[in-house]
């Protein structure tokens, strides 16, 4: 019976994935210290949640167990030889003898109720608290203990209750209901979907958080922490705060409170089956996360095309992901037609149009506030890149900086792009043009010919320049 259930749930996950094939996310997820910040101060003590708080986490999370005379004692593990060095048994021995016990940094062991009073005047630490069951759910009487200090501290609304135990999860249900609630689970097949309506969310393995699942989830109402094991290393942070989650329990806040800040704001497009070419003569930078692009993936070929498959757009400016580990700035690709329009001016050279003292280089053409430089009228510069926004060609000059390809005047760079120039339709060709001389096409011996008048004009120093409306069409 409980199969049927359960497959009649898949299938019902699987329909309505298919209906959602194309979204946007708007971006954020909560940030957990994982037990504190454990890499900066000992487990699980005061001084390891004060450092989680400092470093941007929203909630430090904590393991709770009884001790032999039933209080509540914040550890992770059944017994506390790891932390201590004390082969000592948690469930075997009372609460005064486990006070006595000291970490590293010179803290005892403390109580739920210890940690309540500690910060009950402090609103902004969070706490989700987890508790430790046996295979045979006990103690059976912790949920309601935990709900008793909760409610005697009025902690209701700083905390996040979680377990391994479906049960303990379910029994929140009824003593803390405005509590969200998480059932923490190691492999999918831990879920029980009658267990569903008593859950806020499920937590579990970040290695589980596929895009298909965090949408299935995300469909039924359900919220998704993902948490490694205490071996997390950081930079797999780049990888998952790509994913759609609503929150990471970390041994990195501060790194993952980085990369939610840089999140916020933003908004992922999924793709179908999207070309666009790297409209540059050099190698384009490329990232292994959209939202903190510090860490340098392998660069992208000039005048190459790529297929994308989703893009990321904040106020600041958008990357499109070349596969999963692969993420560029999209000012340097065109899509469509679009790269057809480009091509011919790449490697060309400009200058400004006369009576025009200097114009300004911008950081980016589809965010022109920042100002990286100046052209000045007496100037020649390479077009290192073209990109067309909005119907507006733009050139990147000797890689320092972006301005509209209306204030400048163009020379060509030879016969290849003169060729891809005269393929453009007259509607899409710019104005002011200066083709390159006839000479630059012959070779040598060619040159010292006698000429016909026809190629003596040709030849003729004075530029030649075409006037046309641009108006590209993409595709």
């Amino acid at each position: 019976m409980q199969q049927k259930k359960l497959l009649r749930s898949y299938r019902l996950l699987l329909r309505l994935s298919l209906c959602l094939s194309a979204f946007f996310i708007f971006s954020g997820f909560t940030v957990i210290g994982h037990r504190g910040d454990p890499l900066a101060a000992p487990e699980e003590t005061f001084q390891s949640f004060n450092d989680a708080f400092a470093a941007g986490a929203r909630y430090a999370e904590l393991d709770l167990r009884e001790s032999q005379d039933g209080t509540l004692v914040i550890a992770h593990d059944a017994n506390l030889e790891r932390i201590s060095g004390q082969d000592i048994s948690i469930s075997k021995t009372n609460f005064a003898q486990l006070q006595q016990i000291t970490q590293n940094n010179g803290e005892s062991i403390h109580s739920l109720a210890e940690l309540f009073a500690e910060y009950q005047n402090q609103p902004q630490a969070r706490f989700v608290l987890e508790t430790k069951k046996s295979k045979k759910n006990k103690p059976t009487d912790m949920e309601a203990k935990v709900a008793a200090l909760v409610q005697q501290y009025h902690m209701e609304n700083r905390v996040l209750v979680q377990s391994f135990s479906a049960a303990s999860v379910e029994s929140f249900s009824q003593l803390l209901p405005t509590v969200p609630r998480y059932l923490i689970v190691n492999e999918l097949s831990d879920l029980n979907f009658d267990t569903m309506p008593y859950l806020t969310g499920i937590n579990l393995d970040t290695a589980l958080a596929t895009p298909t699942f965090l949408q299935q989830m995300h469909t039924l109402g359900k919220k998704v922490l993902v948490w490694s094991d205490m071996d997390e290393q950081a930079d797999a942070l780049a990888s998952t705060s790509l994913d759609d989650i609503d929150g990471i329990v970390t041994n990195y806040p501060q790194l993952a409170s980085d990369y939610d800040q840089a999140k916020r704001g933003t908004h992922l497009t999924v793709l179908d089956a999207t070309a666009a070419t790297i409209s540059a003569t050099h190698r384009v930078d490329s990232a292994t996360n959209p939202y903190l692009t510090w860490t340098a993936a392998t660069p992208l070929a000039a005048q190459q095309t790529y297929s994308l498959d989703s893009l990321v757009t904040s106020p600041q400016h958008t990357y499109a992901a070349v596969n999963a580990q692969r993420w560029v700035n999209t000012d340097y690709l065109n899509f469509g037609s679009d790269a057809l329009l480009a091509a011919p001016y790449l490697a060309g050279r400009v200058s400004l149009k006369p009576q025009q003292i200097s114009y300004p280089l911008v950081a980016s053409p589809s965010q022109p506030q920042q100002i990286t430089g100046r052209l000045q009228g007496s100037q020649n510069a390479t077009i290192t890149a073209a990109k067309l926004i909005n119907g507006q060609l733009w050139f990147e000059l000797d890689q320092q900086g972006w301005l509209p390809a209306e204030r400048t005047l163009i020379t060509l760079a030879g016969a290849k792009q003169e060729n891809q120039y005269q393929q453009l339709l007259p509607s899409a060709k710019l104005t002011d043009l200066k083709l390159p001389n006839f000479s630059d096409y012959l070779r040598s011996p060619v040159k010292n010919l006698p000429l016909s008048l026809l190629q003596q004009s040709l030849l003729a120093p004075k530029p030649i320049y075409l006037q046309a409306q641009f108006s590209p069409q993409n595709n």
